[in-house]
């Protein structure tokens, strides 16, 4: 296995490479590489296109996390690869914490699984960990190939603090790792840049503010180095390096939640408008995305290949429906 990662991840190295100013066309969403393939042997993460000294031993955790007062602190999001911010019923909001290099032994608080986390799994064949689900959205996760770890079922690892009910379970990665079959990704997230590319060209700015509903905007402030959260409710804040704000299709998942909210669907696959800043550096842009399963291209509003640098991303995913409002500074 081990050998064959090794493959996979020198060939996901010289994909990357050769995608550096090439146009869109030249540069199609990236499949498993050939195992013959030849090259200098190092791993990279493909949740930020950082080179690593070897594959980790575990698969990519995709950690359901509340995002209400009322689960506050959220513990460990800072040490997250990524993080996918996602429109849940009420007009509030749920984050997927993408971990892969690191396992912290408390992430929390977790709560449930959404259709729309397939879309944010598949990627990468991430595991979904999560306090339990609708039984519509478990059957749907389990067919499209995604193993579930849940609380309701179980699974090792996960508890509850001393909180209260449904805002107190936590998860230990390390321990759930034990018993999870270790699914390696086999494509990037994004398409990254190569170390040292020229850098992108845009305004200035240094604030955001990201409006999900009537009830809900994440707001951020560049530091110098990374975007963080104004009003986030970490004890420390991730850190997104790249802040990527995208525009999807949304529907009716089919089913209410339990005080009658209907809950929303985020289709993410397609294409959309989308706003990108890296760094300090705001680039109006555009995504699509094949499938669920695949890797997200981002090129320029005309039509130019844009490639995130390589680091920690933030992924706000809005719904054109409720034409989610971003106000940039």
């Amino acid at each position: 296995m081990k050998l064959r990662m090794l493959s996979v991840t020198c060939a996901l190295v010289l994909t990357l490479g050769a995608c550096s100013g090439g146009d869109e066309k030249s540069s199609p969403d990236p499949k498993e590489p050939n195992k013959g393939d030849a090259g200098q042997i190092v791993a990279v993460n493909p949740l930020t296109g950082a080179t690593m000294n070897k594959t980790p031993a575990n698969p990519v955790f995709v950690v359901k996390v509340d995002n209400t007062a009322a689960s506050a602190p959220q513990e460990n999001i800072d040490r997250a690869d990524m993080v996918v911010e996602e429109t849940v019923e009420g007009g509030v909001t749920r984050l997927a914490a993408l971990y892969y290099s690191s396992l912290p032994d408390v992430v929390g608080h977790v709560r449930s699984m959404r259709a729309t986390d397939i879309g944010i799994a598949k990627p990468v064949r991430g595991q979904i960990v999560a306090s339990g689900g609708a039984g519509r959205t478990i059957s749907r996760i389990k067919k499209a190939g995604i193993t579930i770890h849940s609380q309701d079922a179980g699974s090792p690892g996960l508890s509850r603090d001393s909180g209260y009910a449904p805002y107190n379970v936590v998860v230990d990665l390390p321990k759930l790792n034990k018993s999870a079959k270790d699914k390696q990704p086999e494509r990037p997230y994004f398409q990254w840049a190569d170390a040292g590319a020229p850098a992108l060209k845009g305004p200035q700015v240094s604030t955001a503010s990201v409006a999900f509903s009537r009830t809900h905007t994440t707001n951020w402030k560049f530091d110098g180095k990374v975007w963080k959260r104004t009003n986030g409710t970490s004890d420390k804040e991730f850190g997104a390096k790249n802040l990527v704000v995208l525009w999807a299709d949304e529907k009716d998942a089919g089913y209410t939640d339990p005080a009658g909210n209907p809950v929303p669907e985020t289709v993410f696959d397609g294409s959309g408008k989308a706003v990108v800043l890296i760094g300090g550096t705001r680039v109006n842009a555009k995504w699509k995305k094949a499938n669920n399963a695949s890797t997200i291209v981002l090129t320029t509003r005309d039509g130019k290949p844009l490639q995130l640098p390589r680091g920690k991303t933030w992924i706000e995913l809005l719904s054109k429906r409720e034409a989610g409002a971003v106000t940039i500074k």
